[in-house]
């Protein structure tokens, strides 16, 4: 996990008027103390000019565990923020209000998203949690650790020496267990099939450190 450079230009899709119909509509029914569910929520960050914009924009790689991924294939539109529950939270409703914010999206493996991220948004204890559009998101302290934001390097390291050729995994490097719970828990960092792909490249590694004494 890398830091990412910051976002592009929002794409075109976001900004249309049925995006800016449906973000409306969901507003009133949450006014209405309706409850809502993904089935609200048409999915216009699938459309080819955002998923692609995030592909180009992540080098073509998961922004959690940096596999590349094909466009068409195993690859997800990721809500940074759950757009429509969080596990963490029975009581909460997702942060709808950024379902088709640009600033929530990331690109992501499935194997990322839908297996290990899926609805978690854990906070820290001194974190408190927004449930409305006007709530400072500042507050929340997320464990999870943003790709743009901040550094993943401060907070995740890589065992190489012990890996001997087989696996390779991400460790926590921060008091808080940000790094642990991010690698281990939110994310694919650490799933078996993720470290033997790491470890495939360690022979290509040693060549260049030999290159490089």
């Amino acid at each position: 996990m890398i830091q990412l450079k910051p976002r592009p230009p929002i794409p075109a899709t976001l900004k249309s008027k049925k995006v800016k119909e449906v973000k409306r509509q969901i507003a009133e029914k949450v006014e209405r103390n309706n409850a809502i569910n993904s089935k609200d929520f048409p999915s216009y960050w699938r459309n080819d000019d955002v998923k692609k914009t995030l592909w180009e924009h992540h080098n073509h790689k998961c922004c959690y565990c940096e596999r590349k991924r094909d466009l068409k294939r195993e690859s997800d539109v990721e809500h940074f923020r759950p757009k429509a529950a969080v596990t963490e939270d029975k009581e909460h409703d997702g942060y709808w209000w950024l379902a088709y914010e640009w600033d929530n999206y990331f690109f992501s493996c499935k194997l990322c998203n839908q297996a290990y991220k899926k609805n978690h948004f854990p906070l820290l204890p001194e974190g408190k949690r927004a449930d409305k559009a006007d709530d400072n998101l500042s507050e929340e302290k997320p464990v999870l650790i943003h790709p743009i934001d901040e550094n993943p390097e401060k907070f995740i390291g890589f065992d190489w020496q012990h890996a001997k050729g087989v696996l390779v995994k991400g460790v926590g490097l921060d008091d808080n267990y940000r790094g642990h719970k991010t690698a281990n828990e939110l994310t694919g960092i650490n799933d078996p099939i993720i470290m033997r792909e790491r470890a495939e490249i360690i022979p290509e590694l040693q060549g260049i450190a030999q290159i490089l004494i």
